[in-house]
């Protein structure tokens, strides 16, 4: 809930620590790149892709180290299914944010490590679709908006 004190707009919320999240269950999901993060921006190490299950709307994690070989690798096949990259061809990290709003079909397997479990996606299948977004809206610009009222 947010609220305006002094000018300021805030919001509360409550703490989850439990990850008591729903996990993307197994087998063969539609994945949709809801998110691409490269990191750090200053010299980038890794691609880390924020994908949402499509029937359960459950997210998952898949990250891929530009310093290690095999993830390299994982992330060209990717690449190559879901932009059509072909093998040899350089891949720019300020073009990752083609990837949002694509679906994959993927093998999702659970796997535990340190008394939790944890959905990974162990091989991008194809692209089955795109989803579009709509712009964003710049609420401080529309007709008659006053962000007092807010």
């Amino acid at each position: 809930m947010s609220s305006l004190e002094g000018g300021k707009i805030t919001m509360k919320f409550k703490l989850n620590l439990t990850r008591n999240f729903e996990l993307v269950p197994e087998g063969t999901r539609n994945l949709e790149i809801t998110e691409v993060k490269i990191t750090p921006s200053g010299a980038p190490q890794q691609m880390r892709l924020t994908m949402k299950d499509t029937e359960t709307g459950a997210t998952i994690f898949n990250t891929y180290k530009f310093d290690n070989n095999t993830s390299l690798w994982a992330m060209g096949v990717m690449l190559n299914i879901a932009l059509g990259i072909e093998d040899g061809a350089e891949f720019d990290t300020k073009d990752a944010q083609q990837l949002v709003g694509l679906v994959l079909s993927c093998e999702v397997a659970h796997s535990e490590y340190n008394g939790k479990n944890y959905a990974n996606v162990k091989k991008i299948n194809e692209l089955v679709g795109f989803v579009k977004k709509e712009p964003a809206t710049d609420v401080a610009s529309m007709p008659g908006t006053d962000l007092a009222d807010l």
